[in-house]
């Protein structure tokens, strides 16, 4: 019986951190940007290894600064989370379309790999195979 005991209380406690650090919507916004502009400064960097001139490197730091902006718009009103108390779920939502992007359990949150290749790729996380 006292084994049951230990069990319990451990399950108990494991519980209950689970559900005091499940993360916030404002937590899986920040790591969706996070990602996206890591993937957006890739992006510039090569675009500025393959220009000659000054006029063009200006053009694209201009670029990734106003890309920066409007991601950031982009995100909060297209992320969402669900929260299921002990963990929750990243969502994107385009034209009516929701897809499952991430999932966020003991304070972190884990984006998807589907959301790099669908970048990579051009085609978009809603286009169908």
């Amino acid at each position: 019986m006292k084994n049951n005991q230990i069990f319990l209380v451990f399950l108990g406690l494991f519980l209950l951190v689970g559900v005091l650090t499940n993360p916030s919507q404002e937590r899986h916004k920040e790591v969706v940007k996070n990602k996206l502009n890591v993937i957006m400064q890739k992006a510039m960097n090569e675009s500025l290894k393959n220009s000659d001139s000054g006029a063009q490197q200006i053009g694209s730091a201009l670029g990734l600064m106003l890309g920066g902006a409007m991601l950031d718009r982009m995100i909060e009103s297209m992320v969402s989370t669900d929260n299921y108390v002990l963990f929750s779920t990243t969502k994107i939502t385009w034209e009516g379309k929701s897809k499952l992007i991430g999932i966020g359990l003991f304070g972190n949150v884990f984006i998807s790999d589907e959301l790099d290749q669908a970048l990579k790729d051009g085609k978009g996380l809603f286009h169908s195979n």
